[in-house]
């Protein structure tokens, strides 16, 4: 439909929301008192545009309306309309092709050649036409459309989120769900094989005040993942934030002695489930511009790796890796990816090492204590919440001093 510039509330349209191709129209009466203003306002008292009996003595024969007068209202198009309200005009071909008139009811058109979600700029084709349909100006502007902060949003670092864990039956999962619940986040715990564990830290939680639901999936497995989040927004809706520590069991076993298929079942649940749940997580993500995903690394995969676990630090690296591509792919779209690398926890893999390596690995470490989940927990919450809101594409290695970079 066609604007008038009556119409002085801008309209504002976010970047995923404009297509190639959208169209937006405006209108507006050429007038005297137009011709005037734009004199006095630029100097240009050109007398072909405001002397009648100078403009007798031209080929045009009456005076002409500045050129660039009938071209200023681009500005209006792309401030007001397409795209509207903190669109920013950055630059603007033009060709001037016939003169405009007083009196003369001016139509700019404007068309979304191309976007560019990397830079967030829009190519928008212009062309100014009159009652007549008559071609006055044609060209090519070029926006940049800004990013407009919620002052209130961005200084609440306590926004309620629902969180999605997985492997959050135990471990550093389940201690993340119970300190993200005593946040005030609703949390999904995802289990594979530990029912009973994931519905009595649910219950746990909820009788705490918190708020929590326990799926079963396969995060191996794509349409499991795909039925794990229907199943999510019908009982608990969408997914803000997404936290991958689901992992398979390790154990030290030499590469001579490693099949493909054990590197394998590794690869699929920390590549493969992170690469399926970030999958599903991201059109909500992308819809509503923020999100915050936390892929489980190791200090395992950072320097020196330990010996005998190729299979483990393999998949480490290789979820390290994914994390800083996507951070840099849906960084533009509000959406935070980042890796937080424990080193020895006390968790339920530790069970193969002995008690004399840990130790060791206590005296080598500046704090001199192993961590707990809870310290591995509190540093995942910190990354969900806002508070890191400026934060993506970084490995946050939780180690009492081990490594230090």
């Amino acid at each position: 439909m066609p604007y008038t510039q009556s119409e002085q509330v801008s309209r504002r349209l976010e970047f995923d929301q404009v297509r190639e191709g959208d169209e937006a129209e405006l209108e507006h009466l050429l007038t005297e008192a137009d011709v005037q203003a734009f004199a006095s306002l630029t100097g240009d008292f050109n007398p072909l545009h405001l002397d009648e009996s100078f403009a007798r003595k031209t080929s045009l024969l009456k005076p002409v309306v500045h050129g660039m007068l009938s071209a200023s209202f681009i500005s209006t198009m792309i401030g007001m309309f397409l795209p509207g309200s903190g669109a920013l005009w950055t630059s603007q071909t033009l060709e001037f092709l016939n003169p405009a008139y007083v009196g003369d009811t001016l139509r700019v058109l404007a068309r979304v050649k191309r976007k560019s979600p990397a830079t967030q700029m829009l190519v928008l084709e212009i062309e100014i036409v009159n009652q007549r349909s008559q071609r006055l100006v044609a060209g090519q502007a070029t926006v940049k459309m800004l990013q407009i902060r919620n002052e209130k949003e961005s200084m609440n670092t306590k926004t309620a989120k629902t969180v999605l864990i997985t492997g959050g039956s135990r471990g550093i999962g389940a201690a993340t769900a119970r300190v993200l619940a005593r946040e005030g986040h609703s949390v999904v715990i995802n289990y594979y094989r530990s029912q009973e564990s994931a519905e009595r830290l649910a219950d746990e939680i909820v009788q705490a005040g918190g708020r929590a639901i326990s799926v079963r999936a396969d995060v191996a497995l794509e349409n499991e993942v795909k039925e794990l989040f229907a199943q999510v927004r019908e009982r608990i809706g969408s997914i803000d934030a997404l936290v991958h520590c689901a992992a398979s069991g390790s154990s030290l076993r030499p590469f001579g002695n490693l099949d493909w298929e054990t590197i394998l079942a590794h690869i699929d649940v920390q590549l493969k489930g992170a690469f399926n749940c970030v999958k599903a997580a991201l059109p909500e993500m992308i819809r509503t511009r923020r999100g915050s995903i936390v892929l489980m690394g190791s200090l395992a995969a950072d320097g020196t790796p330990p010996a005998q676990q190729t299979d483990y630090v393999v998949a480490k690296a290789a979820v390290s890796a994914l994390a800083r591509c996507l951070a840099v792919e849906y960084g533009p779209s509000g959406i935070r990816v980042n890796v937080v690398s424990p080193g020895m926890t006390h968790t339920d893999m530790l069970a193969h090492l002995p008690e004399k390596a840990r130790m060791l690995m206590r005296m080598q470490t500046p704090l001199r204590r192993l961590a707990e989940p809870e310290d591995i927990a509190d540093v995942i919450a910190f990354l969900v919440s806002e508070g890191a809101r400026h934060i993506t594409g970084e490995t946050i290695r939780v180690c009492g001093g081990t490594v230090m970079m």
